[in-house]
């Protein structure tokens, strides 16, 4: 059952709480629909890339995964260096070398999931709601408006993934007698 669905495991005591269960849920399907259809990928498939400038399922996933740990340290960290921050979004989309393995990506994929859970759950109520800075101009944004942008923004490029991969699947069909 996708995470959506997935009833909650209590009431809710204060309706803000509502609030904290809704993010989680709409982070556990961002990730739920990377993850699912990142597995599915096959080894030959997650560095293909459609057309020039169309980036590739790992190149996607990688870029997640930079843009989301740069989005939850400024929604977490007391004292976010903001000019690093902004100069790491310039190289989001840069690939290491060697190129990770689809097991490297779910890895790092998993461990920024439950790095932000974990943070999430230790908020108090009230600090889902302050204020943040974001970027080099430090533009003030509330902290769940972050964390709901990582959701969103993980949720548009699992679509994007999606694309790729079915793609990919019609230009490589498989032969019935494989």
């Amino acid at each position: 059952m996708e995470p959506w669905l997935r009833p909650d495991d209590a009431e809710a005591a204060d309706p803000t709480e509502y609030h904290f269960l809704d993010l989680f849920k709409s982070l556990e399907q961002a990730f739920y629909w990377l993850r699912e259809h990142l597995e599915a990928t096959p080894a030959d498939a997650l560095w293909w890339e459609p057309a020039p400038g169309i980036p590739s399922i790992g190149s996607r996933i990688h870029h997640v995964i930079c843009s989301s740990e740069r989005l939850a340290t400024y929604a977490f960290s007391r004292n976010p260096d903001y000019e690093a921050l902004a100069a790491e979004a310039q190289h989001d989309w840069t690939l290491p070398e060697p190129l990770p393995s689809k097991e490297d990506l779910l890895a790092d994929l998993e461990a920024l999931h439950e790095g932000i859970r974990q943070r999430l759950r230790l908020l108090a109520p009230d600090a889902l709601y302050r204020q943040r800075y974001v970027g080099r101009r430090r533009i003030p944004v509330r902290r769940s408006t972050i964390l709901h942008h990582i959701a969103e923004h993980a949720a548009y490029h699992a679509g994007q993934l999606i694309l790729v991969l079915r793609l990919w699947q019609a230009h490589h069909p498989r032969r019935a007698d494989a």
